[in-house]
């Protein structure tokens, strides 16, 4: 078979392109991993006596979207009571979400937006459940909003409000 010079360097180029194709889609974690690594990295800061959004802020950056990273600023500056932790949607956080385990499970994926469940499995009563709405964002899938409720399946996690 005789390949012209021409159609040889145009079949290496299309072979390097698939190649790094093919690496960028590997590269892509998907949302359960990056929410059940978030929550994992998230526990063993609070664990450590450390406010994740002020003395970690560039590591939340890394796993939470720009908007929602703001809004939460925003309330802090402007001193506003909250109303328990918003990561964990609850108004104490028990010791043994601490040293429990960490599960997510993607719900429903579309191409730019994903709802996950995170489990925080503690001791039998303190298994805690809560809905992430993510989004991708230049290829990391990133949080943009915690609920605790139960999601309806018809509703849009886009259409939700941030906070």
């Amino acid at each position: 078979m005789l390949i012209r010079k021409g159609n040889f360097l145009k079949l290496i180029l299309v072979g390097v392109l698939l190649v790094c194709l093919s690496a960028r889609a590997a590269a892509l974690r998907a949302p359960e991993t990056v929410a059940a690594e978030f929550y994992g990295w998230y526990l063993q800061t609070l664990d450590a006596d450390q406010d994740p959004l002020s003395d970690r802020y560039d590591r939340l950056n890394a796993y939470v979207a720009k908007p929602l990273v703001d809004q939460l600023v925003k309330r802090l500056q402007e001193q506003k009571a909250a109303a328990g932790d918003y990561f964990l949607q609850s108004q104490r956080i028990h010791g043994a979400w601490l040293r429990g385990r960490v599960q997510a499970v993607t719900l429903r994926r579309q191409a730019r937006s994903a709802d996950v469940l995170v489990t925080l499995d503690g001791d039998g009563d303190a298994k805690h459940e809560v809905v992430l709405t993510m989004v991708l964002d230049n290829g990391t899938w990133k949080i943009r909003h915690v609920n605790r409720a139960a999601l309806d399946a018809a509703e849009s996690s886009i259409s939700r409000a941030a906070i």
